[in-house]
């Protein structure tokens, strides 16, 4: 079933989450290590080309998440504890800004600073840059630099919400995403 029906989420619906799961805890940890290769490290362009180009594609994932979400229902919350489903709502709310706001500051950082160098998807054809402005390039910078932490503790939330309702709570919530 392609679709979100009340009960279940649909195969696109799935694919998408865990597709975008993966990419972006891969996109944290090369992130947080891709810093420390030296500048002649020759493993440091090809680490911030692939970076640069997954956040891209995860920009591009989102929008198309968002267009499913929006032509599809979502499944009804599983149980009758308003507080839980309050919390797991803004926890969504705060991962979806920050599916946004971590890629699209990463292509503000790198399309409005000074460098004459294109930025290329996967080598396939290069992005647009923006007039170089000191102010957006420092805004995006230091939103890139200080967004993952906020990621890092809304996918461990997610995580452990995920969990605690799997394992303690039993109601259905995880396997709702695992299978229709």
């Amino acid at each position: 079933m392609l679709r979100n029906t009340q009960d279940t989420y649909g195969s696109v619906s799935r694919a998408l989450h865990w597709l975008m799961a993966l990419l972006i805890i891969g996109m944290l940890l090369v992130g947080f290590v891709m810093g420390e290769f030296g500048r002649d490290d020759p493993l440091r362009p090809l680490l911030y080309s692939l970076h640069k180009s997954t956040g891209t594609l995860l920009l591009v994932l989102i929008v198309v998440r968002l267009l499913w979400a929006w032509f599809n229902q979502k499944p009804r919350p599983i149980g009758d504890k308003a507080l839980p489903n309050q919390v797991a709502r803004l926890v969504h709310i705060g991962l979806y800004l920050l599916m946004i706001g971590l890629p699209l500051s990463g292509y503000l950082l790198v399309a409005s600073g000074t460098s004459s160098k294109p930025f290329e998807f996967f080598g396939l054809f290069a992005l647009p840059k923006v007039t170089p402005n000191d102010w957006l390039h420092e805004t995006a910078e230091e939103l890139h630099g200080d967004l993952p932490w906020f990621a890092v503790a809304l996918i461990g939330l997610h995580i452990a919400g995920g969990l605690k309702r799997h394992f303690i709570e039993r109601d259905g919530t995880l396997a709702r995403m695992w299978r229709s």
